[in-house]
């Protein structure tokens, strides 16, 4: 079983600036195993309902292999089934935290504190450790709200302003070339922003780094959108960016959509 939700949290994690969240980090990957022990419990003697609910529910994703198209399905089976042990069981195949909070809150007190309750409570610490350790973020970036206005000097020496892109969706990733989880991932947002490049600006905002490495790694890695250099560090101060990589999806009239840490596949959901 993949514990996608947690595992979001744990990739985070070891990007921030501070180093004060490595014992964090220690704590999670407890609450991860202590996840995978609440499953290995179920067995089909021990509890047969419950295995039954979770066969059930591990039958409705064969087949799906796009994420979103199963974020969508694990959602709708989560609101449609909150007494299922299927749906606790469920909360490892769904990316985002919009969606793992939505599916949360709807699982039924039954299920809370039936035979999957200590998987439950590990995906519920999780969304709380991940809110603590996001406050700024979430305080500096209400969705829904006008995305903070900015401008910064590009990779060609030219002056960006965000507000210069409306009438596109923008995608602000927050990076830099001490980030090894940042590099890793642009491949995949390559693809990404090809994908959907005919709506869609990626503005890349280095921060906490210096010009010659920023400007390196822009060469080494061929990065196809714009790239902005954040000198000292007022911007992503104003986003309230506590790690990185951080992506932050505004829509075309500038409002802000969702924010994500350490993972940007969550926000397929919006095209």
């Amino acid at each position: 079983m993949v514990l996608l939700l947690i595992i979001t949290f744990l990739l985070a994690l070891p990007l921030s600036v501070s180093a004060q969240n490595e014992s964090v980090k220690s704590d999670s990957i407890i609450i991860l195993e202590y996840g995978y022990q609440a499953i290995d419990t179920i067995t089909a003697r021990q509890s047969p309902s419950t295995f039954r609910q979770i066969r059930e529910a591990e039958s409705m994703l064969q087949g799906i292999t796009d994420q979103r198209t199963k974020n969508r399905a694990v959602v709708d089976y989560v609101l449609t089934h909150p007494d299922s042990d299927g749906s606790v069981y469920l909360l490892g195949h769904v990316e985002g935290v919009s969606n793992g909070r939505k599916c949360i809150s709807a699982i039924s007190e039954r299920a809370r504190n039936g035979n999957m309750k200590k998987l439950y409570d590990a995906y519920n610490a999780g969304i709380k450790e991940f809110d603590e350790l996001t406050t700024k973020t979430r305080e500096a970036c209400p969705i829904g709200k006008e995305a903070k206005d900015f401008t910064l000097e590009d990779i060609n020496g030219n002056q960006l302003t965000l507000s210069s892109l409306r009438g596109r969706y923008v995608l602000l990733d927050f990076w830099g070339s001490w980030c090894g989880n940042c590099i890793a991932a642009f491949p995949k947002l390559k693809t990404f922003y090809e994908r959907h490049r005919d709506q869609l600006e990626i503005v890349g905002v280095a921060f906490h780094d210096t010009k010659d490495k920023w400007k390196a790694a822009v060469r080494e890695n061929q990065l196809p959108w714009q790239l902005v250099f954040d000198a000292e560090d007022k911007v992503s101060e104003r986003y309230g960016i506590v790690a990185a990589p951080t992506y932050v999806l505004i829509n075309p009239e500038g409002k802000l959509l969702e924010w994500t840490l350490g993972g940007h596949e969550s926000l397929e959901e919006f095209f």
